[in-house]
């Protein structure tokens, strides 16, 4: 990867920000001392949530504590709470019994105890469970905080939960009725938070969670409205002055929308604000526990985004390939404009990136175009494609264009069986007998031109036991729309 250049961020090491291990997080405020384990890296985000005021939801199996630790914090904040099971609610439970008014030209309310009109926190639960038309006027109460077009004048939080959606790979716990939330219902939230289960925790933690309901009531080892008020105070003053992160925005949606992800320029929005908000409580966090360094900036876009991506209503997300584009994003937005690199790392098809650094003149060092032909190779799934690829930057690259000693035996190794094929016998039977005879008749078709021998040596190459990720014509179809990629239409042996 290239060096970092004029970057006002400080850049972070952490494999996967919001992840490091218990030894390197700090002490636990908002949720250990309630009993609540695996949710120590969450609270910067639920801090941040309390500090801005963004819609919250929070997305997890039953049994999680989802409930528990947004009752728990209304408690502490003194505020008037709102409980509503979106699933077996009407919306007369919402805003009360209307009647007309004695003119008969206008609906007024009959309040009830369970009317919203002077909650302060309003907290939605299964709501993915809700009936579209409830939906639609809930949408009203997350995005505006109004009802019927009617301001809810003391209402500052709005709080969400709901069961993971049903998905294709779903091999556990599915949820009858529970679907994937309405993408602009979705959009509204600033935070949108996977809760732990059981099985992210350790054993030591799961005995301390068996052990602790025979405790007693926890309470907070701290003010929480006093670090609400400290992290707000943070916040207004990054939103009266905020960093320069607009290149990092530019270049994170490019990066998404090279993987086929929309954002919209409200969530784009939404995400800088959130991202403030996050550094604030960071900064709170962090000074409380004893810290006086400012957390880097690179972590805190990395939490606002892993916990502010709309999809993440309707399907865990990949984070480890979420880090790659963020990352990317963040590297892109710290290079100079003449920087080779800020054209490479804008491109987000790797074998592409390859195709640009191996025009003549690309100005980027050995050791560079070395790395960007490794990643391109590593970045396809199969052995077959992974050797198709190497085969094909072999071919373009072994006069034109000269790479490390290290990437050279890298892509040795990977053709060593395409470039060498080997003569021995086999026994062969079942499914193999028919792999190798398919192979056969699509060799018996190719000609004796350089494409159709590179392509018989690789078809070969993977017999007999090879063919686990694609099918032999795939792996044809693959190559040959690889060579024309590359222009290699002339290519001699």
């Amino acid at each position: 990867m290239p060096t970092q250049k004029k970057v006002t961020p400080t850049k972070t090491t952490t494999p996967i920000p919001g992840t490091a291990s218990k030894k390197k997080q700090g002490r636990s405020f908002l949720t250990k001392p309630l009993g609540l384990l695996g949710w120590e890296r969450l609270e910067p985000v639920l801090l941040a949530a309390l500090a801005t005021r963004e819609p919250l939801l929070l997305i997890g199996k039953h049994g999680t504590a989802k409930s528990f630790l947004l009752e728990r914090l209304a408690q502490v904040l003194q505020l008037n709470y709102r409980f509503y099971n979106a699933s077996l609610i009407n919306y007369d439970d919402l805003v009360g019994i209307p009647v007309p008014n004695e003119q008969h030209t206008a609906l007024r309310y009959i309040s009830t105890p369970t009317a919203i009109w002077d909650a302060e926190v309003v907290f939605i639960d299964e709501l993915n469970r809700t009936r579209p038309d409830l939906q639609n006027k809930l949408f009203s109460i997350i995005h505006e905080r109004r009802v019927q077009g009617i301001p809810l004048e003391k209402l500052s939080y709005r709080w969400a939960a709901m069961n993971p959606p049903p998905t294709d790979d779903d091999d556990g716990d599915v949820y009858l009725g529970a679907e994937a939330l309405d993408p602009a219902l979705a959009d509204r939230f600033g935070f949108l938070i996977e809760v732990p289960d059981w099985s992210d925790l350790t054993d030591a933690d799961r005995s301390v969670i068996l052990l602790d309901q025979f405790r007693g009531r926890h309470e907070f080892p701290v003010d929480v409205r006093e670090l609400v008020r400290r992290t707000e105070a943070t916040f207004r003053f990054f939103c009266e002055n905020p960093p320069n992160l607009c290149g990092y925005f530019i270049a994170l949606e490019a990066q998404l929308r090279g993987v086929g992800t929309r954002f919209s320029p409200r969530r784009l929005s939404t995400l800088f604000r959130t991202a403030l908000g996050i550094q604030a409580a960071r900064i709170t966090l962090e000074q409380l526990g004893g810290k006086t360094t400012a957390p880097d900036l690179e972590t805190t876009l990395f939490l606002a985004l892993s916990h502010g991506h709309p999809c993440l209503a309707e399907r865990s997300l990949d984070r480890a390939a979420l880090l790659a584009l963020h990352r990317q994003a963040w590297n892109i937005a710290g290079l100079e404009g003449n920087d080779p690199w800020k054209e490479l790392l804008q491109i987000t098809d790797p074998l592409e990136r390859v195709l640009v650094a191996s025009r003549a003149g690309f100005p980027l060092s050995e050791a560079d175009f070395s790395s960007l032909v490794l990643e391109a190779v590593a970045s396809q799934k199969g052995e077959e494609k992974r050797t198709a690829v190497a085969l094909i930057i072999y071919l373009k690259l072994r006069v034109a264009k000269k790479i490390a000693a290290t990437a050279a035996e890298t892509l040795a190794g990977q053709l060593k069986d395409v470039l060498r094929p080997k003569n021995t016998t086999h026994q062969v039977y079942g499914k193999t007998l028919e792999r190798c005879r398919q192979v056969s008749n699509l060799c018996s078709t190719l000609r004796k031109t350089p494409k159709d021998l590179y392509t018989r040596n690789l078809l070969n190459g993977f017999l007999p036991d090879g063919y686990k990720s694609i099918e032999p014509p795939d792996l044809q179809d693959f190559f040959t729309q690889l060579w024309d990629r590359f222009g290699l239409e002339g290519e001699s042996l």
